[in-house]
């Protein structure tokens, strides 16, 4: 009985229900399901200006493990980074062990995921790499029991959730550009289309 409840209990955690998006230009969506841990001015190289906005998500056991990507473009960075495995509410997780995936679309860098391990979850699968397309919504990896995913959109993006909501990767928008595209005669966005 023990083995089957732990069974069940491992199923629970791991399940990858499908989710439907029609995207909206210039909207970046949640990459991991789980309440708003912060949203902060943070460094980030790989952005314009060399900062963005970053908006932290903290899953909990009960959570849907699966990680989506924020925004459509081309993964034009990934790389896997040592740490410790701190609890991720915590500020001492800033060094946890970690993913950086950097997406991109032909205005350049739209988003920036970063996956982070916890006490208990120390494990982070990445099912996509450089030069894969990713759709927004589309699935890019697991974090093994939960933790936290940070995602990292420019500077001159406004937030639409704040500390504590609840969102639902590839489903709630997080985040929006003050500027956002606008559609040409062709049909094609003229600033960030895909």
């Amino acid at each position: 009985m023990a083995g089957l409840l732990a069974s069940l209990g491992v199923l629970a955690f791991f399940r990858d229900p499908e989710r439907k998006l029609v995207p909206e230009p210039g909207v970046a969506y949640a990459a991991a399901d789980g309440f708003v841990k912060s949203v902060d001015e943070v460094e980030e190289a790989s952005l314009s200006g060399g900062h963005g906005l970053s908006i932290s998500t903290f899953l909990s056991l009960h959570n849907v493990h699966v990680n989506r990507s924020p925004v459509a473009g081309k993964v034009s960075a990934f790389e896997e980074i040592g740490g410790g495995y701190a609890p991720a509410l915590f500020e001492s997780s800033e060094g946890n062990r970690r993913n950086r995936l950097v997406i991109e679309d032909e205005t350049g860098t739209s988003a920036v995921v970063i996956p982070k391990a916890g006490v208990i979850a120390r494990r982070i699968s990445s099912w996509v790499g450089v030069g894969d397309e990713v759709e927004a919504g589309g699935r890019i990896g697991l974090i093994h029991f939960g933790s936290r995913t940070d995602v990292i959109v420019p500077p001159d993006w406004k937030p639409l959730v704040s500390p504590g909501a609840r969102v639902r990767a590839g489903l709630t928008p997080i985040a929006r550009q003050v500027a956002p595209p606008v559609s040409s005669a062709s049909g094609r966005f003229e600033r960030g289309g895909r």
